[in-house]
């Protein structure tokens, strides 16, 4: 290996702590494994050496990297992700093994089932993901859960949840991943004795993606690393976007103060993208005052200026991205060079809907939900459908189960016995209750008028008219949801609809972007074929030739509910990611006008001088 000056320096770093400032595409990997390589020279035994990082991928490349350099078939170093190394020294003093780790499939299907019995209205389909991450925010940071707020439910529903889960786990003793940081470092704080065996094992410890790290990792870190302290950390403070999860750019920022003889280096040379990039993202970046100043600089050749367009709406918006991507593969350029950012996985469905169309291969970084299976999508279809069926006076019981009070119309649910449900039926069950009568008028009403209507119309009637969308908005404010979440995706079911002229031609365009979504979703990610769509989030760590970041509006870049400092600093941090990712050509888009409202471009376009 050939090493810049800096690399050098951490490569050849000897005994006690050091803080390695790796900015994107500086060589990170190369400096982590090429120091391990150079500890092995200096007669360190590789069985004391432990490299750990957060993902089993990043560590099996790690290894694979280090055997190479180093020549080697086999090696003695520990190589493994923060959940692999503390399962295995709870495994090396209790009676476990993986039948006692829950797995996170189950753990969503225990916490649906939780929240059914604590929250038994709740129809969000992601709300056991939602809790399980706050979750591990409480246990990951020690919180008491008595002074959680959660950001999906009541305060009082959270804990009930999280006291129901975490009796359940203990009842069938069963560990989840939460579990095996806070048992080892229990295991660890009560037991002096294992703890210095663990010690005496790791003499030299190496930390990939610090910037990722919870408080409750780095405790442990910290306590096996003692007392020589060789503790060696990589990572990128401007790289700190997993807050949900409990990482914090302050456990970086503090490090020279917790080890006060730390050395400190920065590597500062990009082998990755063009100066424009570097440029327009340093820009961005330096507007974070809590952050390690740094001078990153290109190792390539000037390129392309950064492109930044204002289309009038997102359908423009996407079909000219969709336009540009496939001129540039007929212009040589691979697909699998290129990659569309979003801020959150429910911005992609325009951009999807777009590369279909065009006839552009695409990959998932990421599982992106179907819009149309979400459960608002579900009552919107179910009305359609009655109101299709209306001019015969029935319908299909189950899509009356998901509207008869949705707004609440006090219609009592044994009124819907039948697997089809007729009117007349209806008008018998409540016959004797005028009131009620005059309900069920209002709603034949309503269903009658949505047959008559494009799909477009038929969704402003139910929203404003039927009054589905104050439902929703009253939904959010007893389930502690922000209502703006909810509402976006009635925005988009109705802008979705509005090219259609009957429900037929919409029903079928859903049906033919689900098969299309599922089949590649089901792909297998080894083929690595297509553009990748991905959410910034899950973009880190990779790299393409071209770069198109969509939406760089306000309220979606940065996300409408980062209100404080530290929320705008990592809103700021993930779009520095997101043009960090791009080699050559980076694209920055943002519209005029979405579902018919006015929408500013990104306070960042201006901090980028753009």
């Amino acid at each position: 290996m050939q090493y810049n000056p800096s690399q050098q320096k951490a490569v050849a770093h000897g005994k006690g702590p050091m803080l390695v400032l790796a900015g994107p595409g500086s060589g990170k990997t190369a400096v982590i494994t090429g120091r391990t390589v150079q500890l092995i020279k200096n007669g360190i035994s590789p069985s004391s050496i432990l490299v750990v990082t957060f993902t089993r991928a990043a560590a099996t490349e790690m290894k694979e990297r280090f055997l190479k350099i180093a020549g080697n078939s086999s090696s003695g170093v520990t190589f493994g992700t923060f959940h692999g190394i503390f399962y295995g020294i709870l495994k090396n003093t209790y009676r476990i093994n993986g039948s006692n780790i829950l797995a996170d499939t189950r753990k969503l299907q225990l916490l649906r089932e939780i929240l059914d019995h604590t929250c038994p209205q709740s129809q969000e389909a992601d709300l056991p993901a939602s809790v399980a991450k706050e979750i591990s925010m409480v246990k990951g940071s020690r919180m008491d859960v008595n002074h959680f707020y959660s950001g999906v439910i009541s305060a009082d529903a959270f804990r009930r949840v999280f006291r129901a889960y975490e009796d359940w786990k203990r009842e069938n003793c069963m560990l989840d991943f939460d579990d095996i940081i806070t048992r080892c470092h229990a295991l660890l704080t009560e037991h002096p004795d294992i703890l210095k065996r663990w010690q005496q094992k790791f003499a030299y410890i190496l930390v990939d993606e610090f910037q990722d790290i919870s408080p409750l990792q780095y405790e442990v870190v910290r306590l096996l690393a003692l007392p020589e302290n060789n503790l060696f950390i990589v990572g990128d403070d401007d790289q700190s976007i997993y807050r949900f999860r409990g990482a914090s750019p302050d456990l970086m920022l503090n490090f020279p103060k917790a080890y006060r003889n730390a050395s400190v280096i920065a590597l500062e040379e990009n082998y990755r993208s063009t100066p424009e990039i570097l440029h327009a993202a340093g820009n961005l970046i330096r507007h974070n005052r809590r952050r390690f100043p740094k001078n990153i600089s290109a190792a390539k050749a000037s390129g392309s200026p950064v492109s930044v367009a204002v289309f009038d709406n997102p359908r423009q918006e996407c079909m000219q991205m969709a336009r540009q991507i496939r001129q540039a593969h007929e212009d040589g350029a691979e697909y699998e060079e290129t990659a569309v950012l979003f801020r959150t996985n429910m911005g992609c469905r325009e951009a999807v809907e777009q590369l279909m169309a065009y006839q552009i291969p695409f990959r998932m970084g990421d599982a992106m939900p179907c819009i149309f299976d979400h459960w608002i999508a579900r009552d919107i279809l179910a009305y359609m459908e009655l109101g299709a069926q209306s001019r015969e006076r029935r319908g299909r019981r189950s899509d009356f189960l998901r509207i008869y009070n949705r707004p609440n119309r006090y219609f009592s649910r044994s009124a819907f016995m039948d697997p089809v449900v007729t009117y007349e039926s209806l008008y018998q069950y409540y016959e004797d209750k005028d009131w009620m009568v005059r309900r069920m008028d209002e709603l034949e009403t309503n269903l009658r008028m949505l047959s008559h209507l494009a799909p477009y119309g038929a969704l402003h009637y139910i929203r404003s008219e039927i009054g589905y969308e104050t439902y929703v908005k009253e939904y959010a404010a007893q389930r502690n949801i922000p209502s703006e979440e909810l509402l976006q995706i009635l925005d988009e079911l109705t802008e979705s609809a509005r090219n259609y002229q009957t429900f037929d031609q919409w029903k079928q365009s859903m049906e033919q972007y689900r098969e299309k979504l599922e089949r590649q979703q089901s792909r297998n990610a080894s083929e690595n074929h297509g553009v990748m769509v991905s959410t910034l989030h899950a973009s880190k760590g990779m790299e393409y030739d071209s770069v198109y970041i969509l939406d760089v509006n306000e309220g979606i870049i940065p996300y409408h509910k980062a209100v404080l400092d530290a929320d705008l600093e990592e809103e700021r941090r993930m779009l520095y990611v997101g043009m960090t990712r791009a080699r050559r050509d980076l694209h920055l888009c943002f519209v005029k006008e979405r579902y018919e409202k006015r929408t500013d471009p990104s306070r960042f376009l201006r901090e980028i001088g753009l």
